[in-house]
């Protein structure tokens, strides 16, 4: 038997490859640069936040459409004779959830995009961006990498 049936033990698992982001148990690639587990010092995941002028605009138009709505709903007569419908609103807003009306919404918030970032000793790094899914399966084999990599010093 010769040198190259020496073998020495030491396997390291890939615990995540996508998109540009590998995650094993010793490092973390990204386009960004190459980052080893026992640098990172905090993993977390965050989405971009929205200014307060974001904010205020969609609170004023959605406040806007619902007084729209009522004040033409008001001026036709027809909350007169349908106020019930008024009260009913929440009721009828369940049900159309149940039914999967409002899918197509639920869609659009889950596929918005989530940001992976890490701390290292030095730098704060923006890893990856994706869905909110797949970055905390991402984050959690971080985690999960930062815990072996822990385990196997401690003994």
């Amino acid at each position: 038997m010769g040198p190259a049936c020496i073998s020495i033990g030491v396997t390291m698992a890939r615990l995540f490859d996508e998109n540009g982001l590998q995650i094993t148990d010793d490092w973390i690639r990204t386009p960004a640069g190459t980052f080893a587990i026992a640098e990172v010092r905090a993993a977390w995941v965050t989405r971009r936040q929205a200014t307060r002028g974001n904010r205020w605009l969609t609170a004023g138009l959605g406040a806007g459409f619902v007084l729209v709505l009522v004040g033409g709903a008001g001026m036709s007569g027809w909350l007169a004779r349908y106020w019930v419908w008024l009260l009913a609103s929440p009721v009828v807003f369940f049900v159309v959830a149940a039914v999967g009306l409002l899918d197509p919404i639920a869609i659009y918030l889950e596929k918005r995009h989530h940001e992976l970032w890490i701390t290292t000793g030095t730098v704060s790094v923006l890893l990856w961006k994706a869905n909110k899914v797949e970055v905390r399966k991402a984050l959690r084999q971080i985690q999960r990498a930062r815990e072996r990599h822990r385990e196997a010093y401690e003994v």
